[in-house]
């Protein structure tokens, strides 16, 4: 079951300066789902990370792995993408995403 996108986050189009630093080039409004959670991840080296909110969108949302995205003035990095489908069906429904609390970008 989807679920409604009522939410409106924006994901930013960075560039990194000469320190690392990211900054923001531009933003691009996309409706979506947006959950505050506090959970581990462990991706496939048997690494832990720490998610601090989920959100899903449409499957045309652009938004990808590392991608930045900011909510309510928070900025986040995408940490893991899920494909959503039916079973028995491969057509993809749409796209959750675990994201962890990124610092601040200029």
């Amino acid at each position: 079951m989807k679920p409604p996108m009522l939410q409106t986050c924006y994901k930013l189009t960075t560039s990194q300066n000469s320190y690392g630093d990211y900054t923001s080039t531009s933003e691009t409004a996309i409706d979506c789902h947006f959950r505050y959670i506090n959970q581990q991840i462990f991706d496939s080296n048997n690494q832990v990370i720490q998610s601090d909110a989920m959100l899903w969108t449409d499957i045309d949302s652009g938004i990808a792995l590392k991608s930045i995205i900011k909510y309510e003035g928070e900025h986040y990095i995408v940490e893991k993408v899920t494909k959503a489908r039916r079973l028995r069906e491969t057509e993809v429904q749409f796209l959750k995403f675990e994201l962890k609390r990124y610092g601040v970008i200029s």
